[in-house]
């Protein structure tokens, strides 16, 4: 019983891990209660079957059916509580996060179609799910850029983006030896 109870409760901990890293998909077109069968509430209750059960099989001399019956309430518990944070803090606070429109694209290589010349606004090409977009562009530093050049946009906002050459960003980039 023991092996069953760490076993479980390493898996919690990996699916916590993998919740972590992976996040939650903020895009969820299930029903109503099954979105909340998730990583983390999985996680959490398979953590605490662990943490209650391993205990008990080790300590007491419970049955088997009592061992598996207390540490699955206990899991139960903390399954819906993960539900409880989720819906009552998780769920609004993500609706609130309304992304900053000017930093979409933020990070995209684009071209340089049409020079930059220091306050004279020039052009940039770059593609977006495969569909090419021209913007009006303009230095970041107020510097020229030539035609062909290769940039990255940091932000855009009123029709212009703002760009930097990507040479400046890798240099920026590399590591110290």
């Amino acid at each position: 019983m023991r092996v069953l109870f760490l076993s479980v409760f390493i898996l919690g901990l990996v699916l916590g891990v993998v919740s972590m890293i992976a996040g939650i998909d903020r895009e969820q077109r299930r029903g109503r209660w099954v979105k909340y069968f998730n990583l983390p509430t999985v996680g959490t209750a398979a953590v605490l079957f662990g943490i209650v059960g391993y205990p008990l099989a080790k300590y007491t001399s419970l049955h088997p059916g009592a061992l598996i019956a207390i540490a699955a309430a206990a899991a139960v518990a903390g399954g819906a509580a993960m539900v409880g944070v989720i819906a009552g803090w998780a769920v609004p606070s993500a609706a609130r996060d309304v992304p900053d429109e000017r930093y979409v694209f933020q990070g995209h290589l684009a071209r340089v179609t049409r020079p930059i010349d220091g306050a004279v606004n020039g052009e940039i090409a770059f593609e977006v799910e495969g569909r090419r977009q021209i913007a009006t562009a303009t230095s970041l530093d107020g510097t020229s850029i030539a035609v062909d050049a290769e940039v990255v946009i940091e932000r855009l906002e009123n029709g212009i983006a703002y760009v930097e050459r990507w040479t400046t960003i890798a240099k920026q980039l590399e590591l110290p030896s």
